[in-house]
């Protein structure tokens, strides 16, 4: 098998004062070990520190402490009656200059309601730009992740597909009903399953995410070369998908 190019989409770093956790030193020294090129990566402290906060701290450990910049950031959004964050319009050309090019959101500690009437005017900004957007908050958590995608149903969103047991009664109307969300592999333990969600969706709706720090990479990589799917799918699956959602967006 040739060089796979490996971009993780599930990693969490930054400290807070409650508990420590690895920063972007340790992902790094763990990309190094374990092969892999670049990662996306959201701050593990949103629902202690805020939105406000941690979208400032992610960038400045972006700027100082990622010098090959191998990391892209995911900023937090927030509802926009409560005027916290820039207006979408600047909150969207200023990711490219703090190193982020997705969002996420944490509504189920940040105390709002994930839904249009809370989040369209930036989820509509961001559906317009293609902007990825990490949905790792609705893990576990099906119910809200179906209403939510019943809302915003045209999203480039990536869905967390793992929590060690089989999830593919909830995963897969997901990936039936809408064309621009993929899942994630992050905890998905399950044998032979990666190919044969690949086999009924395509590989191309599948992304390859570690759950860093949870999880360490390489056990999650050597699934995804173990799946038996061919070279061309593996590589899709490990990188170049999310590289193609990048290179859709416009920020």
């Amino acid at each position: 098998m040739e060089k796979i190019r490996f971009f993780d989409v599930c990693c969490g770093v930054g400290n807070s004062a409650v508990k420590p956790r690895p920063g972007v030193a340790e992902l790094l020294a763990d990309m190094d070990r374990f092969g892999v090129e670049r990662a996306l990566v959201y701050h593990n402290c949103m629902n202690t520190l805020g939105a406000e906060s941690t979208n400032r701290e992610l960038p400045r450990m972006l700027r100082e402490e990622d010098p090959e910049h191998r990391l892209t950031g995911a900023l937090c959004i927030l509802p926009s009656q409560c005027p916290e964050l820039p207006p979408p319009d600047r909150f969207f050309a200023a990711m490219k200059e703090n190193f982020c090019s997705a969002i996420t959101l944490d509504p189920f500690n940040h105390r709002y309601v994930p839904c249009r009437l809370t989040l369209g005017a930036y989820l509509d900004v961001a559906e317009k730009r293609r902007i990825p957007v990490l949905l790792n908050a609705f893990a576990g958590k099906w119910n809200d992740l179906y209403a939510f995608l019943r809302e915003f149903p045209r999203l480039q969103c990536i869905f967390h597909g793992g929590d060690k047991w089989g999830n593919d009664r909830y995963i897969r109307p997901l990936l039936e009903a809408y064309p621009g969300a993929r899942v994630e592999l992050a905890g998905y333990w399950v044998p032979e399953g990666i190919a044969d969600l690949a086999r009924a969706y395509g590989p191309e709706r599948i992304l390859w995410g570690s759950g860093f720090p949870q999880y360490n990479q390489g056990s999650s990589m050597l699934q995804l070369k173990q799946s038996g799917l061919d070279e061309a799918a593996i590589a899709l699956i490990a990188g170049q998908n999310f590289e193609n959602m990048l290179e859709a967006a416009q920020c």
